[in-house]
């Protein structure tokens, strides 16, 4: 048995899960398929993203080839500034093309910073350009606190992100891009005959790990943000600032372990399930309505707090006419021992006012009682 997981063995059997507390400058752990988070602290420090930083270069590379802008067979020049650049390499040569299905391999599975750059002169013309397409797409998912100055994560003080949006670039290349996602898993690369190894060993941990990019420069330590499944769960977290290699393993490994031994995934609201019936309407066509929630909520949280979620109605009675379908006409306040979620209440039917005579009718019923 592993280290790794002689840990997680160690950590299912000993730990509360409301305790948890990785070795960590910060992390953000979360369920996708629910949107609900899960471990975070610091979340929204400003930390330098290293090789995370090419996560997305490969969400433009991916988005341009659903695009059709530029496709896997597409070859493409290698520039002086590319073969010259130091650190992880795909060892691409000077004057040469690389095809893009080598090139994608060449970035997600040796963190090749030659690659990042060849991507980055071939759609934005100049690596100064793409970073700004990198910023563009980082505001369009919601990475608020997040600044590209280069495609490869080479230090730059100025290059800047957090836990939280390293999670929400993560859940994005799995969601937007379901198929090219599959190369964060494989364990090694080989390209003009040197093979290389990816540097995520969790990918054979046997924990349900199956991506996605690690990262480490001096300045901010060792990072990795994994993506894995066990069952119909899936796991996405962002652990940055580790002190080592190992470190950024063990604390991940610890995290998801926790989530998927504690937690469960629970249907709580459903649009066709009606919550409250033949409520009053006002001055209507009609005498009343039903009341649905206006989405579906699932939620992924600790088993042990399931029999401890709290459903509130709200809504003001009686409802006033005319009233359309889908109208927020009250509130669903659902709360567990962390959080708590609100979701609007609507009308499953349309109401139209009533006419003249029909609204002095309901007046004349109510003030005599009849």
């Amino acid at each position: 048995m592993t280290k790794i997981l002689i840990l997680l063995v160690t950590i299912m059997l000993s730990s509360n899960v409301n305790a948890l507390e990785l070795n960590a400058k910060a992390y953000y752990v979360g369920n996708p398929q629910t949107g609900t988070k899960v471990f975070a602290k610091n979340e929204n420090d400003l930390i330098g993203p290293a090789s995370l930083t090419k996560m997305m270069t490969l969400y433009l590379l991916f988005e341009a080839i659903k695009n059709g802008d530029i496709s896997e067979d597409s070859m493409l020049p290698i520039s002086e500034k590319a073969w010259r650049k130091g650190g992880s390499k795909m060892f691409l040569e000077v004057g040469k093309t690389a095809k893009v299905a080598d090139l994608i391999p060449g970035i997600a599975v040796v963190s090749g910073n030659d690659a990042c750059i060849v991507v980055a002169e071939f759609l934005g013309g100049t690596e100064e350009a793409f970073a700004e397409m990198m910023n563009e797409k980082a505001k369009e998912l919601g990475m608020l606190n997040t600044h590209f100055v280069n495609a490869s994560g080479w230090p730059n003080p100025k290059q800047r992100t957090t836990a939280k949006d390293m999670y929400k670039l993560g859940k994005a290349l799995f969601t937007d891009f379901p198929e090219q996602y599959k190369v964060f898993s494989r364990r090694s690369f080989e390209y003009s005959n040197i093979k290389q190894p990816n540097r995520n060993g969790l990918l054979s941990a046997g924990i349900g790990v199956d991506g996605i990019k690690t990262g480490h420069i001096e300045e901010s330590g060792y990072h990795l943000v994994a993506s894995g499944k066990r069952g119909e769960t899936r796991l996405i977290s962002a652990v940055l600032g580790t002190n080592s290699m190992k470190a950024r393993e063990n604390e991940t490994a610890k995290a998801l372990s926790l989530a998927f031994a504690q937690y469960d995934t629970y249907d709580i609201l459903n649009t066709t399930r009606i919550l409250e019936e033949n409520v009053p309407v006002w001055l209507g066509e009609a005498p009343a309505t039903n009341l649905v929630a206006s989405k579906n909520l699932s939620l992924y949280i600790p088993k042990k707090d399931y029999k401890k979620i709290k459903v509130e109605i709200a809504y003001k009675k009686p409802l006033i006419a005319p009233i359309n379908k889908g109208d927020e006409l009250g509130k669903i306040v659902i709360t567990t021992p962390s959080n708590t979620w609100e979701v609007p209440l609507t009308s499953t039917t349309n109401i139209k006012q009533a006419g003249m005579f029909g609204k002095i009718k309901q007046v004349l019923a109510y003030n005599l009682g009849f």
